[in-house]
C-alpha cells in the first residue's frame, strides 16, 4: 500500500472515529444539561447561536476550503487566510455587541443582550484555529485533529455541566461554547505551531477568494436558513418553542452530522484527488452515495419512528413537545445528505459559482413555505414546507451536478427512491404493529435491532442493496492506486 493510499485510508476511519466520538461527548452533554435546564433557557441560546453561525462563516468565508483544494498552498497563502479571518471576526465581533441590545428589544427578552455579547467573542478566538485545521485536513491528518477536537469538548463539556450542577442556568451552555473553542485553539498553536508568518498578499487572496466566494455565499443561505426556523419561532411562536425545536434539531443533527462532517472532510480530500478522471471519480462517487443514502435511510426511519421514545428516554417528559420537530427534521435531513454529496461534485470540480445559483433558486422556494406558515401561525405548514423544499433541492442538485460529470441518468433517482419506499413501508409496518399490540415506552428502543435487520432484508430482497457489498466497495476505493 502507498504512503498516499495509506493515509487516504486512515484518513477516512479516523475522521468517522473522530466525528462519533466528537457528537458522543456533544450528545452525552446535551442529555445532562436537558435533564438541568428548560426548554426556555436552550430557546435562549437557539436564539443567539444563530446570529453566531452566520457571522462564524463570514469569518472563514470559504477560504479554509480554497486552501485544501490548493495543491501548492504557501505560508504566504495560509498567512494571508490567517489575517484575513482574524480582522473579519473582530469587526463581526464588534457588531454584533453593538446590536445586540437591539436583538434583545426584538425578542423582548433583555437577557438575551448579555447572552449574545459574551458569545459573540468565540468568533475570534475561532480565527485563531482555522488555518492549523485546514492545513490538518490538506495533511489528511485527521487522528491528530479528532484528538484535538475531542479533548477539547470533552474538557468544555465537564466544566459546563458542574456549571449547570451549580445553577448557573443558560451561561453553562454559554461556558461550553467559549471553552470548547478556546481549548481546540490552545491546542493547535501548542502542537500545530503558531502562523508562520505575518504577511498578507492580495495576489494571493484574490486567488483564493475567487473560489472561497460563492461557497461563502453558499453557505450563508444554507446556515441561515438551516437556523432561520430558531428566530422566526421565537419572534411569532415562542422562545420555550424554539427550545423543544433547538433540541430535537440537535438530537436530529447526531446521526447526520457524523456522516456530514465525514463526507466534508475525508471524502471530500479524497474525491479531490480524482478530479483529473472524471470516469474514475463517477463510479466511486456512486458507489460511495449508495452506502451513504442506505445508511441515512435507515437512520431516518428508526429515528422517525422511535421519535418520542428516543426523546422521552434521553431528555425527559418535558421535551415530549419535541416529536414532531424530530420527526420532520429527519425526513429533511435524508434529502440534505444527498444535497451535501451532489455539493462536493461542484467544489472539486471548481464550480462553486453554480452552488451559489442553485442555492438562491432552492432559498426563494423555502421562503414561500416560510411566509406562508408566518400568515397563518401554523409551525406544520412551515415544517411540511421544510422537507418537501429539501426534496425539491435534492433533485435540482442532482440535475445540475450529474451535467458536470457529463451524464444525466434516472437510475440513482430510482435507486434513491426504491431505498425511500422500502423505508417508509417498512416504517408503516412496524407502527402499525406497535398500535395493533399497544406496545408503548422506552421498551419499543429494544426492537431498533430487529427494525434495522428486516430494513436491510428488504433492500436485500428487491435487489436494491447489499450493505456489506457496498461497504467493501467503498473500502476499496481507497486500497485502488489512482
Amino acid at each position: 500500500m502507498t504512503a498516499l493510499r495509506y493515509k487516504v485510508l486512515t484518513g477516512t476511519f479516523w475522521s468517522m472515529f473522530g466525528q462519533v466520538a466528537y457528537v458522543g461527548v456533544m450528545l452525552i452533554t446535551n442529555i445532562i444539561m436537558s435533564r438541568i435546564l428548560s426548554p426556555y433557557e436552550f430557546g435562549q441560546v437557539g436564539i443567539v447561536m444563530f446570529f453566531i453561525v452566520i457571522a462564524n462563516v463570514l469569518t472563514e468565508s470559504g477560504l479554509s476550503g480554497a486552501l485544501v483544494r490548493k495543491s501548492d498552498a504557501s505560508e504566504t497563502d495560509f498567512s494571508t487566510v490567517f489575517i484575513f479571518n482574524l480582522v473579519v471576526s473582530i469587526a463581526l465581533c464588534l457588531l454584533l455587541i453593538l446590536f445586540a441590545g437591539t436583538i434583545a428589544a426584538f425578542y423582548k427578552d433583555p437577557s438575551l443582550k448579555r447572552i449574545l455579547m459574551v458569545l459573540s467573542t468565540v468568533l475570534v478566538i475561532n480565527a485563531f484555529q482555522m488555518v492549523q485545521n485546514a492545513k490538518l485536513v490538506k495533511e489528511l491528518s485527521f487522528k491528530r485533529k479528532s484528538v484535538f477536537n475531542f479533548v477539547a469538548i470533552a474538557l468544555a463539556s465537564v466544566i459546563g455541566i458542574i456549571a449547570a450542577w451549580k445553577g448557573a442556568g443558560v451561561w453553562a451552555m454559554v461556558l461550553i461554547q467559549i471553552l470548547s473553542s478556546l481549548f481546540l485553539t490552545i491546542l493547535l498553536w501548542y502542537y500545530e505551531g503558531p502562523v508562520r508568518k505575518w504577511i498578507f498578499s492580495r495576489a494571493s487572496f484574490k486567488d483564493l477568494y475567487a473560489y472561497g466566494v460563492n461557497t461563502t455565499l453558499a453557505s450563508i443561505l444554507n446556515t441561515a436558513f438551516d437556523n432561520i426556523y430558531q428566530i422566526i419561532i421565537g419572534k411569532y411562536f415562542s422562545i420555550m418553542q424554539v427550545g423543544l425545536y433547538y433540541q430535537a434539531k440537535k438530537l436530529q443533527d447526531v446521526p447526520g452530522n457524523v456522516l456530514n462532517l465525514t463526507i466534508q472532510g475525508a471524502l471530500f480530500s479524497s474525491l479531490s484527488q480524482l478530479q483529473n478522471d472524471k470516469e474514475q471519480f463517477s463510479r466511486a462517487y456512486n458507489k460511495i452515495i449508495l452506502l451513504f443514502t442506505v445508511l441515512m435511510g435507515l437512520i431516518t426511519s428508526v429515528t422517525f419512528l422511535f421519535s418520542k421514545e428516543i426523546i422521552v428516554f434521553l431528555f425527559g417528559a418535558k421535551w415530549s413537545d419535541s416529536t414532531y420537530f424530530i420527526q420532520m427534521l429527519t425526513l429533511g435531513s435524508f434529502f440534505f445528505l444527498q444535497e451535501t454529496m451532489n455539493r462536493n461534485i461542484f467544489k472539486v470540480f471548481n464550480r462553486t459559482r453554480t452552488i451559489l445559483h442553485l442555492e438562491l433558486v432552492k432559498k426563494a422556494i423555502l421562503c414561500v413555505s416560510l411566509v406562508i406558515g408566518v400568515f397563518y401561525r401554523d409551525l406544520h405548514i412551515m415544517l411540511v414546507g421544510f422537507v418537501i423544499t429539501s426534496a425539491i433541492s435534492y433533485l435540482i442538485n442532482f440535475y445540475y451536478s450529474r451535467k458536470i460529470l457529463g451524464s444525466v441518468s434516472a437510475y440513482e433517482l430510482i435507486v434513491v427512491a426504491k431505498i425511500i419506499v422500502i423505508a417508509a413501508f417498512n416504517t408503516l409496518a412496524w407502527g402499525l404493529l406497535f398500535n395493533y399490540i399497544n406496545l408503548k415506552g422506552p421498551l419499543l428502543l429494544l426492537l431498533t435491532p430487529v427494525f434495522a435487520a428486516t430494513y436491510f432484508v428488504l433492500l436485500r430482497v428487491f435487489r436494491v442493496s447489499d450493505i456489506v457489498k457496498e461497504g467493501k466497495q467503498v473500502l476499496t476505493i481507497y486500497k485502488t492506486k489512482k
